[in-house]
């Protein structure tokens, strides 16, 4: 009898970091992330489905009500493949976050995406877009009013804040 109860235990324990790996992975498939105040990006990597696209939209619409973020950045760099479900999801998040009052840039578009989109008849001429994530975060600053600038005799670029003024 003592070895079933010592047995109880332990799969409770085993249930229980499960449920935490499960938790942890979700949490990675959908990173919102506040890069600048008033700017969230959502950088969506692997296929999106209808399951994948609810999460990423709570976690998303639950960030910009707690943060007030004026702009989203979704970077679809890391999506495979653009079809119609996905971008109806896209679309979808667009939507969602337009209602709670944050504009919505689309960015990491390719040559063939941006075909296959145009093939696909949708209507993203609401939509802004850009090419990578670099003009997305400079559309971004820009429509906040910010603008990056070198600080005199900072010398070469530098991955560190101190060199840069916003």
């Amino acid at each position: 009898m003592s070895a079933s109860h010592d047995a109880l235990p332990e799969r409770e324990r085993q249930a229980r970091t499960l449920e935490e790996q499960r938790r942890t992975i979700l949490e990675l498939q959908t990173p919102v992330i506040q890069v600048w105040e008033g700017i969230l990006a959502l950088p969506i990597v692997g296929s999106v489905d209808t399951a994948r696209s609810q999460e990423m939209n709570e976690a998303l619409l639950q960030k910009i009500v707690d943060t007030g973020a004026e702009i989203v950045i979704l970077d679809i760099t890391g999506v495979p493949v653009i079809d119609t479900a996905v971008a109806k999801h896209l679309l979808e998040t667009v939507t969602a976050s337009r209602l709670l009052g944050a504009e919505v840039l689309i960015v990491g578009l390719s040559a063939r995406m941006a075909m296959t989109l145009v093939h696909l008849g949708l209507d993203l001429s609401g939509v802004m877009t850009r090419t990578t994530l670099a003009k997305g975060l400079q559309l971004a600053f820009g429509r906040l009013g910010l603008e990056v600038v070198r600080r005199r005799g900072a010398g070469p670029v530098s991955l560190a804040t101190d060199d840069l003024e916003v």
